[in-house]
């Protein structure tokens, strides 16, 4: 456990990011090794296919995602006010209740998955795959919930570590039994999935003995199993929002990726190969904004309001320059990167086309997303989340997918209408951010008042 209220501003945030940074890149990596199997040893229709299921698969766990987080903020928040039995009582309940929920949501996409794939759009000729692709990661969602969920009550008490060495045994894994479950065992593009769930599987196993061996809060036996519904209903307070952001960016990336599918399944593949690189160019705004949440948490917890505006300050520099260099490299080399997933044919050769025109706007994107990370990071460690609801419901809603629908229906710009859209959006996401951050309304918010919470007796 890390305390974030003393010390150096900058080095916290990079001996948190560090961990933080090689776990989501490890995370990707999943999904980054799974393609590359997918689109060599299968084909670009099998790319295409996964691509198109990969809005349904962040929709459904949108909701767990969001709650854990806000369990993550109280975590983090009881921590720096010294708040142990808090810490104690977030971690418990918030299991529970979301354990029974990621059961249910399971069982719905397992079942919806047929209807989801049409809902987008999805080319009919790669509907089968994507069915089957899909009804494997349902069946292993509660894995990829286990680890988020400990993930972010570890972050909370400031270890970023300990979800490192879980996440590079599950990667490890991954890389050997993706080429097994598709080449040896021919099980097609289900066997990507496959080899994730059975990765996933025994990482959160061996992961959680691990755990409790170095921290008994996490053992289970020694929870009070008694639900405790004032501190549930915080976190559904805190985290609904947060969950409803995620599940309108998960929207937003359907109704686009429908938009997409309009263009034939060239475009679909490099739209799904972008999303692939994105998605690890990402990764060093996205969890530099993390640590500004949990930092942010630690320090509002123990009422050090004047500390969070140096955080905000030191990260934002520290995210900016390391995207303004990654989107460089993707604008640069777009067909080199995206060679890595497709050996070379003609058909291989128009979804490159494609990828190169997708990044002449989607690079510009990485720097709005800095500045966006950041600055949310902070609001939402305050727990302030509802407005950040407000703002990704105007601009990934009301703002990005007609805009990207109206240009991309003109012949002067076509598919690359779409991008055109998502970058205005983002450019107006990160201003208004920005402009909420000045206005200082997130400074008021505090979850645990010394005096306002009294968990259960033990």
């Amino acid at each position: 456990m890390r305390d974030f209220t003393t010390g150096s501003v900058l080095k916290h945030v990079i001996a948190f990011s560090m961990p933080l940074i090689a776990s989501n890149v490890l995370v990707s990596g999943y999904s980054f090794i799974s393609m590359i199997f997918v689109g060599r040893m299968i084909g670009s229709d099998a790319i295409a296919a996964v691509s198109s299921s990969m809005p349904i698969i962040m929709l459904f766990p949108s909701l767990l995602i969001g709650l854990a987080s806000a369990a993550g903020i109280i975590v983090s928040q009881a921590y720096g006010a010294k708040d142990m039995p808090l810490v104690r009582s977030a971690i418990a309940n918030s299991f529970i209740s979301l354990l029974v929920l990621c059961v249910l949501l399971s069982l719905a996409g397992f079942l919806l998955r047929d209807i989801l794939l049409a809902a987008v759009n999805a080319p009919v000729n790669i509907r089968p795959m994507a069915s089957q692709y899909l009804a494997v990661v349902f069946i292993g969602m509660v894995f990829q919930f286990f680890f988020n969920w400990i993930a972010g009550m570890l972050r909370g008490l400031g270890d970023a570590v300990t979800p490192f060495y879980i996440i590079a045994v599950s990667t490890v894994l991954n890389i050997a039994l993706v080429p097994i479950f598709i080449g040896v065992a021919h099980l097609g593009v289900s066997g990507a999935a496959w080899a994730m769930v059975v990765a996933n599987f025994v990482s959160c196993i061996g992961g959680y003995f691990y755990i409790i061996r170095r921290n008994a809060i996490f053992d289970i036996r020694t929870w009070r199993l008694n639900p405790d519904m004032k501190l549930i209903g915080r976190i559904f307070f805190v985290g609904i929002p947060a969950s409803l952001q995620m599940i309108i960016t998960a929207l937003s990336g359907i109704f686009i990726l429908s938009l997409v599918n309009r263009f034939g399944s060239d475009v679909t593949a490099a739209f799904g190969l972008g999303m692939q690189i994105d998605q690890i160019a990402f990764f060093p705004a996205m969890t530099i904004g993390i640590a500004v949440t949990t930092m942010t948490g630690q320090n509002i917890g123990a009422g050090k309001l004047e500390r969070v505006r140096s955080i905000m300050r030191v990260s934002m520099v520290l995210s900016l320059a390391i995207s303004a260099v990654l989107a460089l490299v993707v604008m640069m080399f777009p067909v080199a990167l995206g060679s890595l997933f497709l050996k070379q044919s003609a058909a291989s050769s128009a979804v490159l086309s494609h990828l190169s025109g997708y990044y002449r706007y989607i690079g510009f994107v990485y720097l709005f997303i800095a500045v966006m990370f950041t600055i949310q990071g902070v609001v939402r460690g305050s727990g302030d989340t509802i407005p950040l609801l407000i703002l990704a419901f105007i601009a990934l809603i009301a703002l990005r997918i007609p805009l990207a629908a109206k240009l991309s229906e003109s012949p002067a710009f076509g598919e690359n209408g779409i991008w055109i859209g998502i970058l205005i959006s983002a450019a107006v996401a990160a201003l208004i951010s920005y402009i909420y951050y000045k206005i200082g309304r997130w400074k008021k918010v505090k979850l645990v008042p010394a005096t306002a919470y009294q968990a259960p007796a033990e």
